[in-house]
């Protein structure tokens, strides 16, 4: 039987989501809980790989098991409480069901939301500290705003895409985008069809600069051409980032 898992992460010690030979991934400590229940080793498939540092509030996941895999009790149970029972507390899985054996938790997502925080506060309490970054002073808020505008639609993220990703086009459909100030803090959220590896990051970090005076909006629109990843501005931190939801088409 196939389930979908929900799950929340603070991926501040881990390398990222995806599974590695050097490092330790969120995908390998949630596979080693979810064969501590049902006693056998699984693959457990990502929506999407999250680098190393960056967080979810609503990371999707399946995984396959044969029937009678599962301690009797119900799904919930067993994928829920029974593996966070052998998670640490930065993982937990938040919800489990059953799904048609069609399903994929990458190839079926339709759109995937990520968020970024800054922080204007002087002082950041420790709550909040490893899930937020310091706001440059003198930011022009309208400005950057704009930047994010720019990016909505259909174009080629080439410039915004870390080297190494196992992408097929560097073409994406973003349906959202945009900066908010909410009391101390500066929100980003953007949502698309699909994000290149790093993608968000360097996007946050590109239209920082503009509200910095350092970038123009016209070099915004020409970077959305397909321009070299060296053209654009920095990365940021990733303890700023988290994927918050994915979602899928009705009836996935």
């Amino acid at each position: 039987m196939k389930y979908r898992l929900l799950i929340a992460y603070d991926g501040s010690d881990y390398a990222g989501w995806q599974r590695q030979d050097n490092a330790l991934a969120v995908q390998q400590v949630v596979e080693e809980a979810v064969a501590a229940v049902a006693g056998r080793n699984v693959t457990v498939h990502g929506a999407g790989r999250t680098d190393a540092g960056v967080h979810a509030a609503g990371q999707a996941a399946h995984l396959d098991l044969p029937a009678g895999s599962l301690p009797s009790g119900g799904t919930r149970r067993a994928l829920v409480h029974g593996v966070n029972h052998h998670l640490p507390a930065a993982i937990r899985v938040l919800a489990a069901d059953a799904v048609d054996d069609s399903f994929h938790a990458r190839k079926n997502a339709s759109f995937k939301v990520y968020g970024y925080r800054l922080c204007t506060a002087p002082v950041i309490d420790p709550f909040r500290a490893p899930f937020v970054v310091p706001a440059p002073r003198r930011l022009d808020l309208e400005s950057m705003k704009s930047a994010a505008s720019l990016v909505r639609g259909r174009h080629d993220f080439s410039a915004f895409a870390k080297a190494g990703g196992s992408h097929g086009t560097t073409v994406r459909t973003i349906h959202e985008a945009g900066w908010t100030e909410q009391g101390d803090e500066i929100r980003f959220r953007v949502a698309g069809d699909g994000f290149l590896r790093g993608m968000v990051r360097a996007l946050v970090g590109t239209t920082l600069e503009v509200g910095l005076g350092r970038r123009s909006l016209d070099e915004i629109a020409t970077l959305l051409s397909g321009r070299p990843r060296a053209e654009a501005g920095p990365n940021a931190p990733a303890r700023g980032l988290c994927l918050e939801r994915v979602e899928y088409d009705h009836g996935k």
